[in-house]
């Protein structure tokens, strides 16, 4: 049985996809960082290859829908166990069956993609409405959270036209990355706790304070309903919310 190791990246995913699509002894897709090697079979390092990549893309829109093509990227971002050989299962199923077998609700792999769809967008405007910026400088913003999923690449669009005239850092802690947004153009590069940390050392910015007090003013004791709140304010976003801190 074969593995397919690729380096990461959605262009790497495709690649990967490309080969392995005909190939009938596919034991597993994983990204190079996080796989481990097993008795039973073995790996095969696939470097990220655009021209495949493109044939894969330009074949699903063109064959199959734009859905299809999203759906494979919201798999790719959810980073749950397995998801890349899931995506694998699913192109071969849609390919097989056309692009009209995402109805099928009740199939077991078009239920664990739409399952992948639902947690990977439900995050997503969880996390769009608990995003908190502080300021470092003049017209410059940076937000830290730790998403369960990789939202980095969903939130661009969202941001540059939510903040189209502020310079942003948007650090992902759990992936030690960051989007970064000058006015033009955004661009997610390696960012870990320490450069947050050296960026924050001397941020003068009272906007957690406003945050801490804007709560305490539309509290309510007596009305207080921990259950419902959480329902609302999830407690594991609650770290990076200066308001509940």
């Amino acid at each position: 049985m074969n593995s397919y190791l690729y380096d990461g990246s959605f262009d790497g995913l495709l690649t990967a996809y490309f080969y392995a699509y005909k190939d009938t002894d596919v034991h597993g897709i994983y990204r190079q960082s996080g796989y481990q090697p097993d008795l039973l079979s073995q790996p095969l390092t696939v470097p990220a290859q655009n021209d495949k990549a493109q044939r894969i893309m330009h074949s699903v829109q063109q064959n199959l829908s734009a859905y299809t093509m999203q759906n494979l990227y919201l798999l790719y971002l959810s980073e749950l166990p397995d998801c890349d050989l899931l995506g694998l299962q699913y192109l071969r199923l849609c390919f097989s069956q056309g692009a009209g077998i995402n109805h099928a609700k009740h199939h077991p792999v078009i239920r664990r993609v739409e399952d992948a769809r639902y947690k990977v967008l439900h995050e997503l405007d969880h996390v769009k409405g608990f995003l908190r910026f502080q300021q470092l400088g003049r017209h410059v913003f940076y937000a830290c959270f730790a998403p369960d999923h990789n939202q980095l690449p969903l939130l661009i669009s969202h941001l540059e036209r939510r903040f189209s005239d502020q310079k942003l850092i948007v650090h992902d802690e759990k992936r030690n990355c960051a989007l970064l947004y000058n006015l033009h153009s955004s661009i997610i590069v390696p960012f870990t706790a320490d450069n947050a940390a050296e960026l924050l050392e001397h941020s003068n910015d009272n906007t957690i304070d406003l945050f801490r007090r804007y709560f305490q003013a539309i509290n309510i004791p007596e009305r207080a309903n921990p259950r419902q709140q959480a329902r609302y304010m999830p407690h594991r976003y609650r770290k990076y919310m200066p308001e509940t801190q």
